[in-house]
């Protein structure tokens, strides 16, 4: 039997069943952007150990977990529903009041589906903040010259790539209003070095060359 690419999806999750997000430096970005929000209900699609979630949660939001694999965080409490995200999501029409999705929908099988669920299930004047691999990071732009593969981008369990201009036009033709627009960091981040604390800043100086885009939209 040939494998659906939903099987695909299935069998490569269990490998990371036991996730944990690697990059503070790039958690910690989104959160500052979200210092402001008055806590309310978030939806942390992709949820995984060290996601956004975790340390909302300690900032006064009641936070729900969705992901392909059934997660508990004991520390937290936060419980996880399990959910593909391919389709309709588990939750209800303009509930949510936050939606963060790291590092997710480039593994989406069609992003505008996944774009019109968001739009559905946020309250009006909600807000989505997601992070993706930039296909234009900067030394991508000098490896692909020299036919080399593309950091980050590239993988089995990626279907779609994006940089800058292409995640604004598919997000703004989702009728989302974009609110802020940064990058995680240029070369490297404080995760490897703490002199990325420079590359952190000039990530948000030039998005357009950064190694992770992120965006915070608006549903009108």
């Amino acid at each position: 039997m040939i494998p659906t690419m939903r099987n695909e999806v299935l069998i490569q999750a269990k490998s990371f069943s036991d996730f944990e997000v690697p990059d503070f430096p790039r958690i910690r970005k989104v959160l500052h952007l979200l210092k402001n929000r008055n806590p309310g209900l978030c939806v942390d699609l992709g949820y995984c150990r060290g996601s956004f979630a975790d340390y909302l949660l300690a900032q006064g939001w009641r936070c729900i977990g969705i992901d392909i694999v059934r997660r508990i965080t004991y520390e937290t409490g936060i419980y996880t529903i399990q959910s593909d995200l391919f389709g309709d999501f588990p939750i209800l029409d303009n509930s949510v009041d936050l939606i963060t999705a790291g590092e997710l929908i480039e593994h989406m099988t069609d992003e505008t589906i996944f774009l019109q669920e968001c739009w559905r299930v946020l309250k009006p004047g909600g807000w989505l903040a997601l992070t993706t691999p930039n296909m234009s990071f900067l030394l991508n732009r000098v490896l692909v010259p020299l036919g080399k593969m593309p950091m980050f981008v590239y993988a089995p369990y990626h279907y779609r790539i994006f940089n800058l201009a292409a995640l604004r036009r598919v997000l703004q033709e989702s009728g989302f209003n974009i609110k802020h627009t940064t990058s995680s960091h240029i070369l490297y981040s404080t995760r490897k070095h703490p002199s990325g604390k420079v590359f952190e800043a000039l990530g948000d100086l030039y998005p357009t060359f950064g190694a992770h885009l992120i965006v915070i939209v608006e549903k009108n």
